[in-house]
């Protein structure tokens, strides 16, 4: 009701899809953190020392060891990044062939596809809408948004545009530090005791920010002055060794003020005499 106020109306839904095969990925390595294990000092008299010392650059080793880290897996980054774009652009080109000017309500489902091993599924569903107030000049993309028809006038209202979702992935590895290992192996002293899993958190934190830069990055590139309504999802995997394998999407809307990247108005004009 509120879009046929505004003079949209609704055309039909339209749906746009990527089911994409992981390659291979290469994980992180857990052999360099076995070249920097603590190695047993000799005493003067020649028995082994119940101390313990690192090579050169000690201080860096410990906080290795005892910390972990981290490191984005660029393939399968990349593949969640192409499966989302892909199938956005299919659900924007189907809408295209209706003559709309927006696609509202979008919704995107993302994870795993389930008939096929190693492989990820991008689903994204929404409403076109046309007008016969509003036309898209020929340079401009059809905006993919996350809201409601009532919630798509009052931005239009507000003086504000959409020009489409825009989103961000990171799959990252985390390397699980000793500290860790010992704080989750049962009935260890340090199980015992509330403690934060630093590694663990780190890893986070760098994924979400990588994922955040490309959100943003993607924003730029439409022209975007701000994003609106952000989801964000997460999904963790247990690895090996309490290595954790994550991945962090987020997707949002990008809008810009309705001079800078609104259509235009249509308007009509008749003729005052026959002449």
């Amino acid at each position: 009701m509120a879009l046929a106020d505004a003079g949209f109306r609704s055309l039909r839904q339209v749906q746009g899809t990527s089911v994409l095969s992981l390659g291979y990925q290469q994980m992180p390595s857990t052999r360099v953190r076995g070249a920097f294990k603590p190695r047993v000092g000799a005493t003067a008299t020649g028995g082994a020392s119940s101390q313990v010392y690192f090579p050169p650059g000690s201080l860096t080793v410990q906080q290795y060891l005892n910390e972990g880290g981290w490191s984005e897996l660029e393939e399968r980054t990349e593949a969640y990044n192409d499966a989302r774009r892909q199938s956005l652009t299919r659900l924007r080109e189907e809408a295209g062939t209706l003559g709309a000017l927006a696609v509202v309500d979008v919704r995107v489902r993302r994870g795993k596809f389930a008939h096929a091993a190693r492989a990820i599924e991008f689903t994204a569903l929404g409403t076109a809408i046309g007008s016969d107030r509003f036309e898209l000049e020929g340079y401009e993309s059809i905006p993919l948004v996350s809201f409601g028809g009532g919630d798509f006038w009052k931005l239009v209202s507000s003086g504000t545009w959409p020009l489409g979702l825009v989103g961000g992935t990171s799959v990252g590895y985390i390397l699980a530090g000793y500290r860790t290992k010992y704080a989750r192996l049962r009935f260890s002293r340090r199980s015992f005791r509330n403690q934060e899993y630093e590694d663990y958190t780190e890893g986070f934190k760098q994924v979400r920010l990588r994922a955040a830069g490309r959100l943003r990055q993607e924003a730029r590139d439409v022209g975007a002055t701000g994003i609106l309504g952000i989801e964000v999802r997460r999904e963790r995997a247990e690895q090996r060794e309490d290595n954790l394998l994550v991945t962090v999407d987020l997707l949002g809307d990008a809008i810009a003020p309705i001079e800078q990247g609104a259509p235009p108005e249509i308007t009509y004009a008749m003729r005052l005499s026959n002449s």
